[in-house]
């Protein structure tokens, strides 16, 4: 049993470039979404929205852009909330939370999921959303490491975090839904040659093993809402457009159910599914250099995943 889970961080497009834009105008918001929105109703494509929302009204897409929410709910699609917050402890978490989904309510939308801003989620992050009554996080992009946190040796599937260690399972309400291995490449990062044979092979991997469970198995496609837009703001990145109809092209030819992230998480835990441990292979370290030390997981997860925290 397949489930594809497919999301769209939907933010300011002065966040790809870590806050130096090179234009001026939000392309991502104005035009990237209702492209992306047209491509999923392409498709037949479920999809969730992570719309980012901050205490600072600037730093508001309701109020800056409500045409978003529109499009968004006029479309079918999922609204969710994205949070940028640099801060780990509880306070600030809860906070800038806090305000974002409270604007949110407030304006009507009822909000169920979360999204961190670059996969940085923490135990403090699941207790402000439990506060808040938000049932899914689907923050941890597996095998990867960002901030103070390390998203290796956590389950496959969707599971109930500890408030301990939220890498690992336990007792919390929340349902933390991550996002697909890393390791098999399945994202549109760069014009490179390789990609889409890879995006393919991990589909393919993940297929497969669906073939061969009783629990279903998601392949989760995460991309921005700026990433089909030109590097200067100039227009649509024919690359990305072409890559992107050609990956869920060749999507077409599996069985799959079309999920957003909260319909995903209420299907789970309706079918009283548990939490399991998937044995992939390391496909994204097969198109690496032999030089380069990322090719090596092995190395990656145990050395210079930690050698990267120390700034921490």
């Amino acid at each position: 049993m397949l489930w594809l889970v497919t999301d769209v961080d939907t933010e300011f497009d002065s966040v790809r470039f870590y806050g130096k834009p090179k234009y001026s105008a939000d392309v991502g918001l104005t035009e990237g979404v209702p492209h992306l929105l047209e491509f999923f109703a392409k498709y037949n494509i479920r999809a969730t929205f992570h719309i980012q929302e901050q205490r600072d009204p600037e730093q508001s897409i309701l109020l800056r852009y409500p045409e978003v929410y529109e499009q968004v709910s006029e479309y079918g699609q999922e609204v969710s909330v994205h949070v940028h917050i640099k801060q780990a402890d509880y306070a600030a978490r809860k906070s800038e939370i806090t305000a974002a989904v409270t604007r949110l309510r407030e304006n009507g939308y009822n909000i169920s999921s979360f999204k961190a801003d670059w996969y940085f989620s923490n135990e403090n992050t699941i207790r402000a959303l439990e506060e808040l009554n938000i049932a899914y996080d689907c923050s941890p992009l597996k095998n990867s490491v960002v901030g103070s946190m390390r998203w290796y040796d956590m389950p496959d599937s969707p599971y109930h975090p500890s408030y301990d260690d939220i890498t690992k399972t336990g007792d919390a309400r929340l349902l933390m839904i991550p996002i697909t291995d890393t390791r098999l490449g399945i994202t549109i990062h760069e014009n490179k040659s390789h990609e889409l044979e890879l995006m393919k092979r991990g589909a393919e991997t993940l297929a497969a093993v669906a073939e061969e469970m009783s629990e279903p198995v998601i392949l989760y496609f995460s991309t921005h809402s700026w990433k089909p837009i030109e590097v200067d703001g100039s227009g649509f990145r024919d690359w990305e457009v072409r890559r992107r109809n050609e990956f869920f092209s060749f999507l077409s030819q599996y069985k799959f159910k079309s999920l957003t992230v909260s319909e995903a998480g209420q299907l789970w835990q309706e079918g009283g599914y548990r939490p399991y441990f998937l044995n992939l292979p390391d496909l994204l370290g097969n198109y690496r250099s032999l030089f380069n030390p990322l090719r090596h997981f092995w190395l990656v997860k145990n050395v210079l995943s930690r050698v990267y925290m120390l700034k921490y």
